[in-house]
């Protein structure tokens, strides 16, 4: 039984430790621990990629996050916003970053926010099978703040 005890309490002491750093706004940081295993789906008939999460990144699955970054030039149907750690000129879209540094939005797209840093509140959701879709996932998006 005490040994169940200290892993119950390790286990809180980790999570705790994750939030913390999530608090601090690095979770850009925490969610690059992240490979990108690449194969070839012979369904499809084309190679394709599925994260690998690490497990920092796994914990914040389902957690509410608070994250800043530029709200991206993207022309979705579904209305869908890009959110990226970098501004537009360095993004992963531009070729100078990997997928783990842009995420979904569900947030409305307005026009003034576009390329402006801005600060936002959801629930963060790991992508690990459909490949037509960022790696990660903002739902009940709350806009925070923009910065000019």
């Amino acid at each position: 039984m005490k040994l169940h005890t200290l892993f119950l309490l390790f286990t809180f002491i980790l999570i705790q430790s994750v939030c913390s750093a999530q608090n601090t706004m690095d979770v850009w940081k925490t969610l690059g621990h992240v490979e990108m295993k690449t194969y070839m789906d012979e369904t499809l008939g084309f190679e394709v990629s599925e994260p690998i999460f690490g497990g920092e990144v796994e914990m914040l699955d389902g957690s509410l996050i608070t994250i800043s970054g530029y709200i991206l030039p993207v022309d979705s149907e579904d209305g869908t916003s890009i959110l990226s750690y970098m501004a537009f000129a360095n993004c992963f879209f531009c070729g100078n970053a990997g997928p783990e540094t842009v995420m979904e939005l569900d947030i409305p797209k307005k026009q003034s926010w576009v390329n402006k840093k801005v600060t936002v509140k959801g629930r963060l959701k790991l992508n690990r099978d459909d490949f037509y879709s960022l790696i990660y996932k903002l739902s009940d998006t709350v806009l925070i703040k923009v910065e000019d």
